[in-house]
């Protein structure tokens, strides 16, 4: 008989249960001795996972570094939420805040229109400018005509005057000179020289 069987056999009696038969007591020792052998394989299976947690203990990174910044950053995104929360924005009605961009769009439109009246104050004055070299550029051009009429009117009288001077001074000399005389010698011998 096995230890077994006789612990078991002690337990029985022990109860105050009357002995067991002989094939009940091999039925229990079997039982009893699957019983320890599971209990064998799960403080095996205990131990092996025990020295397995300590080996991947020792093999765990240290994430102290990554976990401060990450600490960091989440602060960082707390503060930046508070700053939104208490940003006077958050806190205004949909109406208050209708107005407040109507407001808003208001003073962009007027600094616009300011922009808008300047461009349109310093492009008059440009224009104005254009506009006197234009002007300029066509008295310009209106005098050299003028002055060209002139100079031409000018050269005719000047012809005119130089044709019939002449004659006029030489009739008024005195008859002795024989000015007209002289003159129409001249003329002809001018026509005969060119001509012969």
């Amino acid at each position: 008989m096995s230890w077994q069987s006789i612990s078991a056999s002690r337990v029985v009696v022990g109860l105050g249960v009357s002995l067991l038969h002989m094939s009940d007591i091999d039925q229990t020792d079997t039982a009893i001795t699957a019983a320890f052998e599971e209990l064998r394989r799960e403080v095996s299976l205990t131990r092996a996972a025990v020295e397995g947690l300590t080996a991947a203990r020792e093999r765990i990174p240290d994430y102290s570094v990554t976990l401060g910044q990450i600490a960091d950053r989440l602060m960082a995104t707390a503060a930046a939420a508070d700053r939104i929360e208490k940003a006077p924005a958050v806190r205004l009605s949909p109406d208050a805040m209708t107005t407040e961009i109507v407001k808003a769009s208001g003073a962009a439109r007027a600094a616009d229109a300011r922009l808008i009246q300047e461009a349109r104050d310093a492009l008059s004055q440009s224009l104005g400018r254009v506009d006197g070299l234009v002007k300029r550029g066509q008295g310009a051009d209106q005098q050299i005509r003028r002055q060209c009429w002139a100079g031409g009117g000018g050269m005719l009288i000047g012809i005119l005057i130089w044709s019939v001077l002449p004659g006029a001074v030489a009739r008024s000399l005195p008859a002795s000179w024989h000015v007209p005389e002289w003159m129409a010698a001249r003329t002809i011998g001018s026509e005969r020289h060119q001509g012969g």
